[in-house]
């Protein structure tokens, strides 16, 4: 029986895309299989998947958007074991580089493959976390290239990041976490569950997509001199030894927002939080990856 594959695209995903010429490399990949093209459409998404998904029972689900698309993807999937692949044409695509899938050639070749690896949720109130969740700089920076930037992709987000750093400043935060309980104060607090972000910052070393932990992580760095070493480490992956940096590691936290910091959820800006229950669920989904650990 030929497989059933359903293709989930984010026609709007990204900046300078050829989808075109996508959807016809994963056309040729899927040879004979049923494939079928499913475009979201901006307006009761998250229904509308789930009812084909439903419906059609696919045997695969393809996805080409960024973290925001796979995450409602997975929304609909919330108790079917259905392999996910990730067709990264998103802003900057951090699941995909957590998974080692940096363009649409590896991610074929992830498809290829057939290699899956689990892949665990953090459940933070009432929506899931993949890829990474923080309070502050970044969400904050999310914000405004939302507002202010009609164009999409890698470079409007970097002039926003500009106007962000202007306005980067510490925000307070009780933390409830393996037992402990601290207060601290970050410009940027950090809820991991893959290890490093779409630009290839590794925000978390330790951190892995199937281990049933999430990471806390708080930068504060002070000065140009300490955020230069802060973004070194970053790229030489040894964050961890840096003075200017805490991380904690559990399954379960609390973190209380003092001070209405901006959060954000693999991408999308939340709605004022002051206070967030998670839990990580260890191996909730399965999705096609070249990592090799």
């Amino acid at each position: 029986m030929k497989e059933k594959i359903l293709y989930i695209l984010n026609p709007i995903s990204g900046s300078g895309v050829d989808r075109d010429a996508i959807l016809s490399s994963l056309k040729k990949l899927a040879g004979d299989s049923a494939m079928e093209v499913f475009e979201t459409k901006g307006k009761n998404d998250s229904e509308r998947i789930k009812e084909k998904i439903l419906a059609d029972k696919p045997d695969q689900i393809w996805i080409g958007g960024g973290d925001g698309t796979i995450r409602m993807v997975a929304s609909a999937l919330e108790n079917l074991d259905i392999p996910m692949a990730v067709i990264p044409i998103g802003s900057a695509n951090g699941l995909a580089k957590c998974l080692e899938i940096n363009d649409t050639e590896d991610a074929l070749k992830a498809i290829k493959s057939g290699k899956t690896q689990k892949l665990d949720v953090l459940k933070i109130n009432n929506e899931i976390c993949l890829h990474m969740s923080d309070f502050g700089f970044n969400a904050g920076l999310i914000k405004k290239f939302e507002e202010e930037e009609s164009e999409r992709g890698m470079m409007a987000y970097f002039r926003s990041s500009l106007k962000q750093f202007q306005e980067m400043k510490p925000y307070s935060f009780q933390i409830k976490i393996g037992g402990n309980e601290i207060r601290t104060q970050a410009k940027m607090l950090i809820i991991a569950n893959g290890d490093r972000y779409g630009t290839g910052a590794i925000i978390n070393p330790a951190g892995k997509l199937d281990d049933g932990k999430m990471e806390i992580i708080a930068l504060n760095p002070n000065g140009i001199d300490e955020m230069t070493e802060i973004s070194v480490a970053m790229f030489t992956g040894t964050l961890d030894e840096s003075e200017n940096v805490k991380m904690w590691s559990g399954n379960k936290a609390t973190i209380k927002n003092s001070d209405s910091a901006d959060f954000q959820i693999d991408g999308e800006v939340m709605p004022a939080t002051e206070k967030i229950e998670v839990v990580c669920v260890a191996s909730k989904y399965r999705v096609f990856s070249l990592r090799q650990d």
